[in-house]
């Protein structure tokens, strides 16, 4: 175990986290990895696990950590660190991590953001097709995800799976005290991300920290101008722990967020009424279970 505190920020995917990794990293008591995503926790003895490497197109660009050794080398504290931050949004979904980041350290911090399911899947859809990755249409792409899971694709074309909710927070509550897991909401970070990021600064028991909140970061989803430049850097990011170890992490995401400036364009995708409906009736359940565990209203999540 490190001699920091540990922050997990777990999930969900595309609800807001990179925002709020990169508004702490800027906190000088803060250490973070040389990858964002160091996916540690859910590759321990995950045969069983949803969550585990891929055999899908650009599946190979995740970084799977594969030691403790090798998660440890992530990371470089300095003098003035006091806490260490893994931002693995596979956490939440996969069925061991919560029980594996338990054992490495019973007292860490878990931070989870929460959104609307069905947002939620559209949203990775087009994070998959800005990357260069998926070629079908969003109504497609639920069809096949059964079929996709059945092939060993990873958890990125989970769309559906991943939003259900409920299970998944179970877990942390089942292995971690409510008081060390902090919950959000994805609307919570876009109405008032200050208020947010202060509020967690608190609660991690930093000191308080004048951030820059006009250079806070986005993973904002889009359409490829060139699908064959999309799949080379997602080739290159299968390697970013090794150019890291070279590179300042910062230096090279600036990098990637540039080239993703130039070779994404805005897109007016929507997802089809009729789809949309069925989707809210598919999720209705466990947005119910989900809202009771979390002790938060999710009226609008149940909206057409």
């Amino acid at each position: 175990m490190s001699h920091l505190h540990n922050i997990f920020i777990v999930g969900a995917a595309k609800s807001g986290t990179t925002a709020l990794y990169y508004l702490l990293n800027q906190h000088p008591a803060v250490c973070t990895p040389a990858v964002k995503e160091p996916n540690y926790f859910s590759n321990i003895d995950n045969s069983s696990d949803p969550v585990k490497p891929g055999k899908g197109p650009g599946d190979d660009s995740t970084v799977w950590t594969a030691s403790l050794r090798d998660y440890r080398r992530l990371y470089r504290p300095e003098a003035t660190h006091t806490h260490q931050v893994d931002a693995s949004v596979s956490y939440l979904y996969s069925s061991t991590a919560a029980s594996h980041i338990a054992d490495y350290n019973p007292e860490s911090q878990i931070i989870i953001v929460l959104r609307n399911p069905v947002e939620r899947a559209f949203s990775h859809y087009k994070h998959l097709l800005r990357d260069g990755r998926e070629r079908a249409s969003f109504a497609e792409a639920i069809k096949r995800e059964q079929s996709r899971i059945q092939k060993g694709w990873e958890f990125s074309w989970h769309l559906q799976h991943m939003g259900y909710y409920s299970q998944q927070l179970q877990r942390y509550f089942n292995h971690f005290r409510r008081d060390q897991i902090h919950i959000y909401l994805f609307e919570d970070i876009k109405e008032n991300i200050e208020s947010v990021v202060n509020e967690l600064t608190a609660r991690l028991g930093l000191e308080a920290f004048n951030y820059d909140f006009t250079q806070q970061e986005r993973n904002a989803s889009g359409l490829a101008r060139s699908w064959l430049l999309s799949r080379f850097v997602n080739w290159i990011l299968g390697y970013k722990a090794t150019i890291n170890k070279i590179i300042p992490p910062m230096v090279s995401h600036r990098a990637l967020q540039w080239f993703r400036a130039v070779n994404v364009r805005k897109s007016d995708l929507t997802i089809p009424d009729k789809l949309r409906r069925e989707l809210i009736e598919q999720f209705a359940d466990d947005t119910e279970q989900t809202a009771q565990l979390i002790g938060r209203n999710l009226d609008t999540w149940r909206r057409a």
